[in-house]
C-alpha cells in the first residue's frame, strides 16, 4: 500500500501497521486496523477487501459484497478480489452472481484454483453435479497442496452412490489435511449407504466431538450419527441427535432467516398466496391462449412436497425413450418472481393478456433449452416438488401441461423433512424442526388443494406405497394418462438413475430402487412426533392411509 520507489513517501503509518499484521498472518489486527482506516476516511482496495473478509467471517454476506464491489471500483480485473466476492455471493444465496464472479476471475487468471472451487460449490448448490465435478477435478489440478477440492470429489462420489471412490478420493485427502471435515464426511456418508451404521456412528461421533471442526460441519456430523442409529432401530436417540443437529442449524441461520430484513420463509408465503388467490374472482384463470404450441411433444410437471417421491417418479419417466425430465432446476424463475415472491403477484397474473402469457412461456422454453438441449418431439417433465405452490401460474401459462401429484404418507414425509440435511434456504428452513415441517406441509397442501379445486388443471396422482407395491401397474396408469406407451426400460430405472447423476437428496434412495424402507418409518419415532400427529391427521385420513 506504500508509494512507488523514488517517490515521497506519505503513506499513512495505519497503512505500515496492516502491512506488518498481514505479514505476520494475524488477520484479527489487520481487520481491526482496516476498519479504523476506513473510519478516517482512507480509501485502498485492500482496505475493503480486509473489512469484507470481518464481515464475512461474521455471516454478513451483504455488507461483505458491497466492500468487496467497492474494491473492484478500486482495482478492475483483481482476480482475488472475485474470488472473494463469488464466495460470499454464493454464501449469500446469490448463486448466478457466484458463478458470474469466478468465470471472470479465470478470465483473468485461468490457473486459479480457488475460482474453480467457488464455481463447482455454486453449480453444486444449483445440482449441476457433472459440471461441478469438472471444476473441482481442475481446481484440484492446479493445486494439489491444497485438499477442499479432492475433498468435495469425494463428497460428490458419495452422493453419487460411488462408495469406494469416495473412500479413495477421501483417503488421500487425509494425506494432506487428517480428520478433513468433508473426507470424512464422504466416509460417514459411504458408510451409510453400505449399512455399515456402527463404523458410521463411531465416525460422526467422532467429528461431531471435535473441537476444530467448524460449526456447520458438526451440526452435518450429529446428524449422521443420527441417520446411524436410526439404522440400528435406536429411535429415541436417533431423534435426540436429529434434533440436536437442526437446533445448531437454526443458530448458525437465525439470523439470515428471522432477522431484520430476512426475507419471507416458505409458510408465511403459502399464507399470502392463499389471501391473495382467496381474494380474486373463481372464474378468471383460463389461459388466454387458445392453441398453444412448443416443439415439445407434452409438457408434464411433477410435484407434491419434497421427501414425497417426486425424484423417484422422475427417474421412473427419465428411463421413457421419450421424455426429458429435469429436476429442481429455475425453469419458472422469472414467473415465480413476478407473481409468487412480490405481493400482489396473484392478481397480476390473473389479469395478464395473450401476450404476457406468450413471453412468460417463451420464457419457460427457453430455460428449458438451456438446461436440456434439443427437446423437439419429447415430453419434457419438469420435476420440482414445490411447485405445488405455482399451481396458478402452471394454469395460466400452460393450458396444456399435465400435472403428476406426488403423494406419501405424510407422517412420513415430514418424519423424513426433518431428518435430511438440505441446503438451507427461506423455504427448507422450515424443516429444522418438527412443528416447523409438519406447519409447512399442512400450509402447502391446504394451499394446493384451493388450487387444484379452482384451477383448470389435469392431475393424477401417485402414491409412493402403490407404486412400490405395484410397480408396472402404477406406471402404466402414469404413462396412459400422460399419452405414452409403457416400455420395459421403465423397469430398470434404478440403473438409469446411477448413470444419470441425480442431483436431489433422494439420489441414493432412488439408485438402490424399490424398496420398502421409508414405508411407515414414522412408526419408530410415533412418541416423538405425536406432538404433530392432530395437524396431519387430516391428510392421513385425506389421502387414505390408515390412522395407525
Amino acid at each position: 500500500m506504500s508509494n512507488r520507489a523514488g517517490e515521497p513517501d506519505d503513506t499513512p503509518p495505519i497503512f505500515f501497521s496492516i502491512d506488518d499484521a498481514v505479514k505476520r498472518g494475524d488477520i484479527v489486527t489487520a481487520t481491526t486496523l482496516a476498519r479504523q482506516a476506513l473510519g478516517e476516511g482512507h480509501s485502498h482496495p485492500v482496505l475493503f477487501t480486509l473489512r469484507a473478509f470481518w464481515h464475512e467471517t461474521e455471516q454478513r454476506y451483504v455488507a461483505a459484497c458491497v466492500d468487496l464491489e467497492r474494491a473492484l471500483l478500486l482495482s478492475p480485473g483483481d482476480a482475488k478480489i472475485l474470488v472473494a466476492l463469488g464466495r460470499c455471493r454464493a454464501a449469500d444465496g446469490r448463486i448466478a452472481g457466484a458463478i458470474e464472479a469466478a468465470d471472470q476471475a479465470i478470465a483473468i487468471d485461468p490457473n486459479n484454483a480457488a475460482a474453480y472451487h467457488n464455481k463447482g460449490l455454486a453449480l453444486e448448490t444449483l445440482g449441476e453435479l457433472d459440471e461441478a465435478w469438472s471444476c473441482y477435478a481442475r481446481a484440484a489440478e492446479l493445486d494439489p497442496t491444497t485438499p477442499d477440492a479432492s475433498a468435495r470429489l469425494a463428497w460428490l462420489s458419495a452422493r453419487r452412490g460411488d462408495r469406494n471412490q469416495a473412500r479413495e478420493l477421501a483417503n488421500g485427502v487425509f494425506a494432506i489435511t487428517p480428520g478433513h471435515p468433508l473426507a470424512n464426511a464422504a466416509h460417514v456418508l459411504a458408510d451409510l449407504a453400505d449399512r455399515n451404521f456402527e463404523v458410521a456412528e463411531m465416525r460422526a461421533r467422532a467429528m461431531a466431538a471435535s473441537p476444530e471442526m467448524p460449526a456447520q460441519s458438526r451440526a452435518q456430523a450429529t446428524g449422521f450419527a443420527a441417520d446411524a442409529l436410526d439404522g440400528q432401530g435406536r429411535f429415541a436417540e436417533a431423534f435426540g441427535l436429529y434434533e440436536e443437529s437442526n437446533a445448531d442449524m437454526r443458530a448458525i441461520f437465525r439470523e439470515r432467516m428471522e432477522g431484520p430484513g430476512a426475507p419471507p420463509r416458505g409458510r408465511q408465503i403459502a399464507q399470502r398466496l392463499a389471501q391473495e388467490f382467496s381474494a380474486l374472482p373463481a372464474g378468471g384463470w383460463a389461459s388466454p391462449l387458445a392453441a398453444p404450441e412448443s416443439e415439445a411433444a407434452g409438457l408434464v410437471f411433477v410435484l407434491g412436497f419434497p421427501r414425497s417421491g417426486t425424484t423417484l417418479l422422475g427417474q421412473i419417466l427419465a428411463a421413457h425413450s421419450r421424455t426429458r425430465v429435469i429436476e429442481e432446476r429455475p425453469l419458472l424463475a422469472e414467473s415465480v418472481e413476478l407473481f409468487v415472491h412480490r405481493p400482489n403477484g396473484m392478481a397480476r397474473l390473473a389479469g395478464l393478456t395473450a401476450a404476457d402469457v406468450a413471453d412468460g412461456r417463451t420464457l419457460f422454453w427457453n430455460n428449458v433449452r438451456d438446461f436440456a438441449g434439443d427437446i423437439a418431439g419429447r415430453v419434457v417433465v419438469d420435476q420440482s416438488p414445490l411447485h405445488s405452490m405455482h399451481l396458478p401460474i402452471i394454469a395460466k401459462l400452460f393450458p396444456e401441461a399435465k400435472i403428476v401429484f406426488a403423494l406419501r404418507d405424510p407422517r412420513d414425509v415430514v418424519l423424513s423433512c426433518f431428518r435430511q440435511r438440505f441446503v438451507i434456504n427461506t423455504h427448507l428452513y422450515e424443516f429444522l424442526s418438527l412443528e416447523g415441517s409438519a406447519a409447512f406441509y399442512d400450509e402447502t397442501m391446504r394451499l394446493a388443494d384451493r388450487f387444484r379445486h379452482a384451477l383448470p388443471l389435469a392431475i393424477a396422482d401417485m402414491r409412493n406405497e402403490d407404486l412400490v407395491a405395484d410397480f408396472d401397474g402404477e406406471t402404466r396408469r402414469l404413462c396412459a394418462f400422460l399419452g405414452l406407451d409403457w416400455e420395459e426400460s421403465m423397469r430398470d430405472f434404478a440403473g438409469g438413475a446411477r448413470q444419470r447423476r441425480i442431483s436431489t437428496p433422494s439420489a441414493i434412495q432412488v439408485a438402490r430402487g424399490l424398496n420398502t424402507d421409508g414405508i411407515g418409518r414414522w412408526r419408530g419415532y410415533a412418541k416423538e412426533m405425536a406432538p404433530i400427529l392432530p395437524l396431519l391427521a387430516p391428510w392421513v385420513e385425506r389421502f387414505g392411509y390408515s390412522p395407525d
